[in-house]
């Protein structure tokens, strides 16, 4: 028996038929033959809720009445269950009054009961099409369900409108709003919004013929039940619901957000008038490399370029920079951003260094600190520095070194210097003893004389006579052969190399007793445990030449350096890393001498071992720069 198509459900439809007449036999075989139908029969209501209950049916077909049980009254009882199944009344239609009762009563479909092939293809259709819906049904139920829980715990608000009024709200936009979410829908969304913003919402929501919005974001104030200011950020959708344009969207609080934005930008702003009030110039760096983000105008004040140069090319200040210093400086900054980028970067960096500001012929001292800045993982996120002006405080602490340090080291100064050529005068009269050979006393003549030049020296600068006397152009080459003369009695595995150096106005006394306290200084720290691949003792080379600049010179060795955290104690008078060994005086001495010309002695960083640079120019005439 072929009943034709049947609108086919997901899945078998199980169908139970409630009947207690002999054609529910018919009835039962007839839909037994249709696909997608999974059919069984019981004789009165009560049985049917009991197997309803007991294995849930996608559809039930019935009788009206039934002879001594429970009419259909009871069976629609069903429709009390979760998710209830459709019923069907399929019974002969001799009234009107009976399709009505059956509707009124809550039937979905009523059939005319008629046992013929057509009747049970109509049933069978009604069936599949009722159960389709059914389901359809409960699947949205379910889904508005999942919706509804989706959109009350959503962290945003959620809304629809539609012809200006509130359609819907999410519990997160009613409490915001401070109602009940009864309260709000139906009630026109500007009720919510202060009268100053409520045109810009009325501007988004008005419909437009042609030419609409269909996206709108912007930010407007609403006042809520307890009379309370909230900024609230609105997104919407325009779209269309049962065939009527709405606006769908979010509204998120952002009245906090707003409030630590115009804190920063208000932190920002005093940040910059702090760091433009600075008398020393701050600038901040990327993390990884040298690309200036921010510099204050202290830079155009005290080096006289504008700012932008700098922050179209950064390094553009090295040409500023003292020839002599520019190379370290480079390798300083370079070395710290390797820091960084190797995870190993130091609280703090500084340098110091001579420049020469655009325009002008005076060398001014600088110092610089960089600090990286770190986030709460402990990354780098930028480098802030300070670069001070040290020229008066340089020039105002040399005077007062000089002042204080005279007349408490007189007599130290005096036994130290004189003891190498009072040394090569003992030797060279013992040698004259034994060999009975006057030519030694030659030496020691000269010694004598080395002798009574120191006494002077220090008794002039113990006097606080600041200008060098005896003045004239000299060689420092010769000062530098004199001053080894007097140190290198009795020393083997040393040499020293004396290069070219310039003719200076200087003092040539005092510039001989410089370079032998740096040659006493190698000698003492630098000599002994060196051993070249032989295992042999290597030669102590001590090097003396001019700076790129000629407008100094250093005198370095190839022994075992000074460590960079004593660089700076190297010349405070009674210093020392001999352990008792040593006086501590001789390298105070040499400050003292290049003080005494206007000249700067420095510690650097040599290329084997310790390196001492004199500068001819550290504050005044600037000489060549480049």
């Amino acid at each position: 028996m072929s009943l034709g198509p049947v609108t086919r459900a997901e899945g078998p439809v199980r169908v139970l038929i409630v009947d207690d007449t002999e054609a529910v036999a018919d009835t039962v075989a007839a839909l037994d033959d249709c696909d997608n139908l999974d059919v069984a029969a019981v004789a009165d209501p009560t049985a049917a809720l009991e197997a309803h209950a007991e294995s849930p049916f996608d559809c039930i077909v019935t009788e009206f009445e039934f002879d001594g049980t429970a009419g259909l009254d009871t069976l629609l009882s069903v429709r009390e269950s979760p998710n209830p199944p459709p019923v069907i009344l399929f019974t002969r239609l001799d009234s009107e009054d009976v399709v009505s009762e059956a509707f009124a009563a809550g039937v979905t479909d009523v059939v005319d009961k008629r046992s013929t092939d057509a009747q049970f293809a109509v049933l069978a259709h009604r069936i599949s099409k009722a159960s389709v819906a059914a389901r359809q049904s409960t699947e949205l139920d379910e889904l508005h369900e999942w919706v509804r829980v989706i959109a009350d715990q959503s962290l945003v608000g959620l809304y629809v409108i539609r012809d200006g009024r509130v359609e819907f709200v999410n519990e997160y936009l009613s409490n915001l709003l401070g109602y009940d979410t009864d309260e709000v829908v139906d009630r026109p969304i500007t009720d919510f919004i202060v009268e100053e913003d409520r045109a810009i919402v009325d501007e988004s929501l008005r419909d437009r013929s042609h030419g609409s919005v269909e996206s709108m974001s912007y930010t407007v104030r609403i006042r809520d039940n307890a009379g309370d200011l909230t900024t609230l950020e609105i997104t919407g959708q325009r779209t269309t619901v049962d065939g009527e344009p709405v606006v769908v969207g979010t509204a998120m609080d952002v009245t906090a957000r707003l409030e630590s934005e115009r804190l920063l930008r208000r932190s920002e702003r005093l940040t910059r008038q702090i760091i433009s009030s600075l008398p020393d110039m701050v600038f901040i760096s990327e993390p990884t490399e040298f690309d200036v983000i921010y510099i204050n105008d202290q830079f155009e004040d005290a080096w006289g370029r504008d700012v932008s140069l700098l922050y179209e090319d950064p390094f553009s200040f090295l040409d500023l920079i003292h020839v002599d210093d520019r190379d370290q400086l480079r390798r300083a900054i370079d070395e710290m951003f390797a820091d960084i980028r190797d995870g190993v970067a130091d609280e703090q960096y500084e340098f110091e260094f001579r420049f020469l500001p655009e325009g002008s012929d005076t060398i001014r001292w600088a110092n610089a600190r960089a600090v990286p800045l770190l986030d709460e993982h402990g990354d780098v996120t930028n480098i802030i520095g300070v670069v001070s002006d040290l020229t008066e405080r340089i020039s105002h602490e040399r005077e007062l070194a000089q002042q204080n340090a005279r007349l408490d080291a007189f007599a130290r100064v005096l036994s130290h210097d004189i003891r190498g050529p009072l040394a090569v005068a003992q030797g060279r009269l013992e040698l004259a003893r034994e060999l009975d050979d006057d030519s030694h006393l030659d030496h020691v003549e000269r010694a004598h004389r080395r002798i009574a030049d120191v006494v002077e020296d220090v008794l002039s600068l113990a006097r606080d006579e600041r200008s060098v006397f005896d003045a004239s152009e000299i060689s420092l080459a010769d000062s530098a052969a004199t001053g080894w003369e007097m140190c290198s009695s009795n020393v083997d595995h040393v040499r020293c190399e004396i290069g070219e150096l310039p003719v200076v106005e200087a003092d040539e006394s005092r510039a001989t007793r410089l370079f032998e306290n740096l040659f006493r200084n190698a000698l003492q720290h630098a000599r002994g445990g060196r051993t070249d691949a032989t295992g042999d003792d290597s030669d102590l080379v001590i090097r003396v030449g001019a700076l790129p600049s000629h407008r100094g010179f250093f005198v370095e060795d190839n022994g075992p350096g000074i460590p960079p955290s004593i660089r700076d104690r190297v010349f405070d008078s009674g210093f020392s890393t001999k352990d008792g060994d040593g006086t501590g005086l001789g390298l105070g001495i040499v400050r003292q001498i290049a003080d005494s010309h206007g000249w700067a002695i420095r510690a650097v960083d040599g290329a084997t071992g310790a390196r001492f640079e004199v500068l001819f120019d550290p504050v005044g005439e600037a000489g060549e720069m480049a």
